[in-house]
């Protein structure tokens, strides 16, 4: 009699370049309801983690043949995963379009996928309609999963969320009585700002206000740092970075934008 064991179906890594760090992506992938039903019936186990998934199956079989069993007898020709994310900022840091949310869909199948090191990067597909609360689907088709499997590789997929790309905006407040003319903003970056230009804020102050003049990519760990001169000396250095939580939406004559801004007392 055979021993039951445990083997690994295949294992879904996410990756997002706003975590620059190391810090995964707060995203858990879970079966769909029917999916569900299906794998539990069917002796597999998810082993759900930040940022990723394993799928085992319970059989005394080789993969592959277990698999081909389940297709020809069940039907069943695919399993279908949910992308989850409990974190409130997610939508406003990744790079969703400006205007309205989505849903990204992801295909073992999708012809668009590439290998990279003998890991499936997955294509996405935007549908521009969100249901529910899930921020992604997955679907592996199971005969996608025979052909590696008897060749003796393992089937690892990647999903890739880039951060969204925004335009940065300095307020800088006269707040010591020292004049804000001849300031500007410099960065080894390259990155440049268009202004000064005298705004008047919501709550009536003056400001002179910077916008940055290509869009750039929020990141945990802020990759760009910016100082303020004044008559070719620095009075202010390392700036401060925006946060997922004050983006706003900015409608330029071509597109629109996200923009963040950010209020410097000088």
């Amino acid at each position: 009699m055979s021993e039951t064991q445990y083997q690994l179906v295949f294992k879904i890594d996410v990756n997002h370049s706003y975590f620059n760090g190391n810090q995964k992506a707060p995203l858990t992938i879970i079966p769909s309801q029917s999916s569900g039903q299906s794998i539990s019936r069917l002796n597999f186990i998810v082993k759900k983690r930040n940022g990723g998934l394993d799928l085992f199956v319970a059989s005394p079989f080789p993969l592959a043949d277990y698999l081909k069993t389940i297709v020809h007898k069940t039907g069943i020709e695919f399993f279908d995963f949910d992308l989850i994310s409990e974190d409130t900022y997610f939508t406003s840091y990744t790079a969703f379009p400006v205007d309205g949310l989505g849903l990204f869909q992801y295909s073992s199948d999708d012809e668009l996928n590439k290998i990279e090191n003998g890991i499936i990067v997955l294509h996405p597909v935007y549908q521009g309609a969100q249901t529910g609360p899930a921020l992604g689907r997955i679907r592996v088709c199971l005969d996608d999963l025979i052909p590696p499997l008897e060749a003796g590789r393992s089937v690892h997929f990647n999903i890739n969320f880039n951060s969204r790309s925004i335009q940065w905006q300095y307020n800088f407040l006269n707040n010591g009585g020292l004049p804000l003319t001849g300031i500007s903003i410099v960065s080894d970056s390259g990155v440049q700002f268009s202004g000064p230009t005298e705004v008047v804020l919501k709550n009536g102050h003056s400001a002179m206000r910077f916008d940055s003049n290509v869009l750039i990519p929020l990141r945990q760990n802020p990759e760009y740092s910016f100082d303020l001169l004044k008559g070719g000396k620095i009075i202010l250095k390392g700036l401060p970075s925006p946060s997922p939580s004050g983006l706003f939406k900015i409608e330029t004559d071509t597109e629109a934008i996200m923009g963040a801004a950010m209020y410097v007392y000088v």
